[in-house]
């Protein structure tokens, strides 16, 4: 299939308000909706998704209109606020005691959390968290095969450590409670009291990352005979089905219309479904089993047919599930296996939120397609103010991963990037500078500065680099607010996931749309015209690497522009404490980023990142460096002159003509003082005239102006030197 290159990406402006009027609105909007969940007055099926400027205190907000209308809150169920980590579920719980001390409210900690307090640092919240993860998605609950549940006698046992066990006190609390808990806990139950209502959810931050399952089986798994106790009655028509999928999906035929061509009923698929799950033995373990009877059953449990199942029956309930004869979510892929490749069945799905109270979704990122998936008819409202900060963009380069790392010019082009983080360093002083880029470069740049690292642990990538303080892209980004104080930020390249795991995520959000995601074939995705917003309110055009499906492209851009939006919103510009300065060593255009100048690599690692002709620049210092060792280095400016006193870089008058074309004599004076500036050159400005007249010329000479006259005219024999210095002694007319 051949893409077309000259479509445009969606690039909206937002229209932006001052941060007053945005806080205005976005506390009328949080007030009004969490005031309807706690009246009751709201649905439980409401939902509202607000895109939120980073900076505009969205989680704050929320926090203080949920503390005003606690008491009404908790008098109908928990009041669950979901955040991306722990540790920021933490500080939300630190904040919000803050507010409203009086309020029930607590932190869900995970099994392998460390305990909290200081006389537990270290000691995590179950003693068997190891045993407890390998368990998990193998028992129907983790809690009762290995803490505490009735025997078959009926007897109530629980595990030694069961007893005053941190975890399991958690599920024990009881009472409606303000909860503030990791994303992790969208997919599994969180311990809590489950015989109260959830009176309103609130996730804070992307997390559709968190929704997204992508599974894969292997054909010969999928094709497996059942187990003896797989109902006998309906062993051949689950061997036709899975052969008519496997078929159907080869052919890239509609899965649930050739199933029924063979004569399979929807109702036969769904009996089928049921009896592979039925006839799955689990992994049995319980309290009352010893310690070793436990290991053994662990390590003799055939996990890979567990699977396998699961995953059958997964794929017969989506032929069922689906509105439609294609059968979305469901592809058949080659993967790699060592050093050969297999083909395997990939179900992509996303988990859908519970919609059993109102949900209000806040995140910086959101994106409306990705919203209506996620939560089917939310609200979707937005809320913009501008950044405020010295913004600069290199426009020439990248600075990809593969640039960087190349095994044979990485390192020269990484101390290129270390010049200039070095620079940046200095220039920042005491108000700190935030540096973020992949972990591989990071990992790449502390090398080159002679970091030696004890492991491979990233945490080591934290460590300062010529000053700076580094971090990487991703999920750690988001919500932190450790770094509002810095005075600067530099970006280095950005976050490209491969194109194949973009596509597999877009089969996961979108699995259930009707259009077929259109993949891309080969190669590096093509460019579109797109446009930078710059501070003036200009908007500049642009090139980006953009997918041809618009939704895949959705997914991208939260990855790639996304993080770096999240990495640059850290220093909190919407209402800086300080004069801030970002600068972006990428040319990627970043959606509603007003820029106040581009640059290019070359000129910011000299320094000249504020040389308004930087290409002519280039070429004039190139074409001067050239004459450094004749007796007189000097040239006119003239297309004519350029062509003769410069042939090595101006090979024809024509090139030269091409040059001077756009840039006034004033102009082209005052770029060669620039040059000179910037090597430390003498320079001066004299003007030529033939002894029969005419035109002045205008010539440098790369001396000072007490020999400058006389090695113009042994230079120039031909011709009258008169000094001139300045522009406006020569009147030429533009050419």
């Amino acid at each position: 299939m051949k893409h077309e290159t000259s479509f445009t990406t969606p690039s909206e402006v937002s229209t932006w308000r001052s941060p007053s009027e945005a806080r205005d609105q976005l506390n009328q909007v949080i007030e009004a909706f969490v005031g309807g969940a706690a009246t009751g007055t709201s649905a439980p099926e409401a939902a509202l998704a607000l895109k939120v400027s980073a900076g505009l205190g969205k989680t704050s907000t929320t926090l203080r209109v949920i503390a005003r209308h606690g008491k009404a809150l908790l008098d109908r169920g928990h009041v669950l606020v979901y955040v991306p980590t722990l540790e920021l579920a933490e500080r939300a719980h630190h904040d919000f005691t803050k507010i409203s001390p009086h309020l029930p409210s607590r932190v869900i900690r995970g099994r392998s959390a460390s305990r909290p307090g200081p006389d537990h640092i270290g000691k995590p919240m179950c003693e068997k968290f190891e045993l407890a993860r390998k368990i998990s998605g193998f028992v129907p609950s983790v809690t009762q095969a290995l803490c505490r549940g009735t025997d078959p006698e009926g007897n109530f046992i629980q595990a030694d450590c069961a007893s005053g066990c941190p975890y399991l006190a958690q599920k024990d609390t009881c009472g409606p409670h303000v909860v503030f808990l990791s994303h992790a806990y969208l997919s599994v139950d969180p311990p809590i009291d489950r015989d109260i209502a959830v009176a309103l959810r609130v996730i804070d931050e992307k997390v559709w990352p968190e929704l997204t399952r992508t599974t894969t089986v292997s054909i010969e798994d999928f094709m497996c005979a059942p187990p003896a106790s797989f109902p006998g009655h309906l062993r051949d028509s689950a061997a036709q089905v899975k052969a008519m999928v496997v078929d159907g999906l080869q052919r890239q035929l509609p899965l649930l219309d050739h199933v029924r061509r063979s004569g399979i009923r929807p109702k036969m698929i769904e009996e089928i479904a049921m009896a592979e799950a039925k006839s799955r033995n689990g992994l049995d373990i319980a309290p009352w089993h010893s310690a070793p009877a436990v290991a053994f059953r662990v390590d003799t449990f055939d996990a890979r047919s567990f699977i396998a199942s699961r995953q059958r029956e997964r794929i017969l309930s989506r032929l069922t599930e689906s509105k439609d004869v294609s059968c979305r979510g469901l592809r058949l892929i080659g993967a790699q296996s060592g050093q050969s490749s297999r083909s395997v069945i990939e179900l992509s799905d996303v988990q859908a939120l519970e919609r059993d109270a109102p949900l209000l979704l806040l995140d910086a990122d959101a994106d409306p397609e990705i919203t209506a998936r996620i939560a089917p008819n939310a609200e979707f409202i937005s809320i913009q103010s501008a950044p405020v900060a010295d913004i600069v963009q290199i426009s020439d380069l990248t600075l990809s991963n593969a640039w960087l790392l190349d095994p044979q010019r990485g390192k020269e082009r990484r101390a290129s990037v270390l010049r200039i983080l070095a620079r940046e360093v200095d220039s920042a002083g005491s108000a700190g500078l935030l540096v973020v880029a992949t972990k591989s470069v990071l990992r790449a740049l502390h090398s080159d500065v002679g970091t030696a690292f004890l492991d491979q642990d990233d945490e080591e990538l934290r460590r300062p680099l010529l000053g700076a303080v580094p971090r990487w892209f991703g999920p750690r980004m988001q919500g932190v607010n450790d770094f509002e104080n810095f005075g600067s930020i530099v970006i280095i390249g950005r976050l490209q996931p491969g194109i194949a795991d973009i596509e597999r995520a877009a089969h996961a959000v979108f699995a259930n749309d009707d259009q077929l995601i259109e993949p891309h074939v080969s190669g590096a995705l093509p460019s579109v015209d797109t446009h930078a917003v710059m501070a003036d309110g200009s908007l500049r055009r642009c090139e980006v690497r953009s997918h041809p499906d618009r939704r895949v492209q959705s997914i991208l851009a939260q990855s790639r522009e996304c993080g770096t939006l999240q990495a640059i919103a850290r220093l909190r510009l919407v209402v800086p404490n300080r004069q801030k300065r970002v600068l972006i060593l990428s040319n990627l255009p970043l959606p509603n980023l007003p820029v106040s100048r581009f640059t290019s690599f070359a000129a910011l690692e000299r320094g000249l990142e504020d040389e308004p002709d930087w290409p002519g620049f280039e070429r004039m210092e190139r074409a001067l460096r050239t004459i450094r060792d004749r007796p007189v280095c000097a040239t006119r400016l003239s297309a004519t002159g350029l062509a003769e006193d410069l042939p090595r870089d101006f090979l024809t008058e024509g090139s030269a003509r091409r040059f001077r074309r756009g840039r006034s004599t004033e102009e082209l004076i005052s770029l060669c003082r620039r040059i000179a500036t910037a090597n430390r050159w003498p320079i001066s400005v004299v003007s030529l005239t033939r002894d029969g007249g005419g035109k002045p010329i205008p010539a440098i000479v790369l001396d000072g102006p007490h020999t400058a006259r006389e090695l113009a005219q042994e230079f120039w024999p031909g011709l009258s030197v008169d000094e001139a210095d300045s522009p406006e002694k020569i009147s030429v007319p533009r050419e």
